[in-house]
């Protein structure tokens, strides 16, 4: 049995009586959490480049995308998707020791409503939570097994990319793909697997690049993947092993094969998914709770602040210090502009980046105040191998006090977890305005999955309960 023929083999026969009821609860939030960030920003001009990308790239059909009553078909809803999913940046990931690895939620979340809206049948949805389960698996072992070196980091390095091959997973297990096919399907996942990007983002030469995460084309490449093997295309029969594999195909410098089939079915992966509290990029979550701690600690005011300062990795104050960003994407890699977007104490999520924020004076004043300085210590944690994105806070009062907050961690992963509470409360937030009953739709994501019980298509998470 190689390596690509055992992830195979688990991912085709995962029976959701061999997934514990506490990862299956958490796929579960892991879904709330996704389908809350697609609805978020479902109105955002992001969004509607998306659908209109899937519509010129794809024509319509069977499928359904966030806030659009046009169907489309597979592989362009599932583009869609996933880029509305992420376009906040307020979608999950995987976090292990501390270390992000990419935005999984968003494109399994996008290949299963792609699937399910494809079935003549309605589906169970103890399938459909089976499905995300093998696709979760598969999809987070893969990351933590072919992570570079930190000087590979440096020069190479993708964020989602590898989760076309999870995409390919769940929408094969939900369109009932055999083992044969299934392999079909992850071998072409990986030949459409499109080129690490991460350095490529327009970091100094803004606007950021629009698939700035990669979950979009990566849901993408799995759902054509699943489809062209279901038509008999041929894949790679071993594209992870080996000394050429998957691993040298996506730039890492290394691989460690045990990490995917070691405690296989029984140390679950499932449970390393995080979650974000701040619309934003990760690694400016540590600064951006520090600033929540200490607005909320000293009950000062924004007008009350005289100066902020940010002791940081180098890579934040090179890459993420951009005074006036013109749109939400630009935002979300702004320490400046997130920062007095927390310490205004504004609703986390689309409101952040509303223009009337985006292009605020107030706002802009704030962030102004915002001074950054590399910290050694930091930047030595987050150039090693755990890239731990840690900050140091300080802000300065008009009356000359000091108030001082540091974090290591950001909150949301296995090291720091965020409680359920949280969870629904941001998905609850996200919702409200863009379906009748948020609280329906929390309660029938939550609910515990027992027989009969039946999605009928994408439509009982995204239409059914469109306003």
């Amino acid at each position: 049995m190689t390596l690509t023929r055992t992830l195979v083999r688990f991912a085709t026969h995962l029976a959701i009586t061999d997934v514990p009821q506490a990862m299956l609860h958490k796929l579960q939030l892991h879904m709330l959490d996704a389908i809350g960030c697609g609805w978020a920003a479902s109105r955002t001009t992001m969004a509607q480049r998306a659908r209109s990308a899937a519509l010129a790239l794809g024509g319509t059909g069977p499928c359904l995308v966030f806030g659009d009553a046009r169907g489309h078909t597979p592989a362009a809803a599932a583009f869609a998707n996933a880029f509305i999913i992420n376009a906040l940046d307020h979608d999950d990931g995987v976090e292990i020791e501390g270390k992000g690895l990419g935005h999984p939620g968003a494109t399994l979340m996008a290949a299963a409503m792609a699937a399910m809206d494809q079935q003549p049948h309605s589906i169970d949805r103890a399938d459909v939570l089976a499905a995300l389960a093998a696709g979760f698996e598969v999809n987070n072992r893969l990351i933590h097994a072919l992570q570079p070196s930190a000087e590979r980091f440096a020069q190479v390095y993708g964020v989602a990319q590898h989760q076309a091959i999870g995409a390919a997973v769940v929408y094969g297990r939900l369109c009932r793909f055999d083992e044969p096919t299934m392999h079909k399907a992850i071998g072409l996942a990986a030949t459409l697997t499109c080129v690490p990007s991460l350095h490529k983002y327009n970091w100094q030469d803004r606007p950021i690049a629009s698939l700035k995460d990669a979950v979009a084309p990566a849901a993408q490449a799995g759902v054509q993947a699943a489809i062209m093997a279901r038509l008999g295309f041929e894949g790679s029969r071993d594209v992870l092993d080996g000394p050429q594999g998957y691993w040298r195909m996506v730039g890492s410098d290394r691989f460690a094969p045990e990490i995917l089939v070691d405690g296989l079915g029984i140390h679950w992966y499932i449970g390393y998914g995080s979650f974000k509290r701040y619309p934003a990029c990760r690694w400016l979550a540590c600064a951006l709770e520090c600033i929540d701690t200490i607005m909320q600690d000293t009950g000062w005011t924004p007008g009350e602040i005289a100066r902020i300062e940010v002791h940081a990795p180098a890579r934040l104050a090179d890459d993420f210090m951009d005074y006036a960003p013109d749109n939400p994407t630009d935002a979300q890699f702004s320490l400046p502009y997130t920062l007095a977007a927390a310490a205004m104490g504004l609703t986390r999520g689309a409101a952040w980046y509303e223009v009337e924020y985006l292009h605020s004076p107030r706002l802009r004043e704030l962030a102004a105040k915002v001074q950054v300085a590399v910290d050694p210590m930091l930047d030595e944690r987050m150039r090693g191998a755990d890239r731990q994105p840690g900050a140091r806070v300080i802000v300065f009062n008009l009356a000359g006090i000091r108030v001082e907050q540091t974090l290591f961690v950001p909150l949301g992963g296995a090291l720091r977890p965020m409680h359920e509470e949280e969870i629904v409360e941001k998905a609850r937030i996200n919702l409200t305005g863009h379906v009748r009953d948020p609280e329906g739709v929390i309660a029938g994501i939550l609910q515990i999955a027992k027989p009969g019980d039946t999605y009928a298509g994408a439509k009982d998470v995204v239409r059914e309960f469109l306003l």
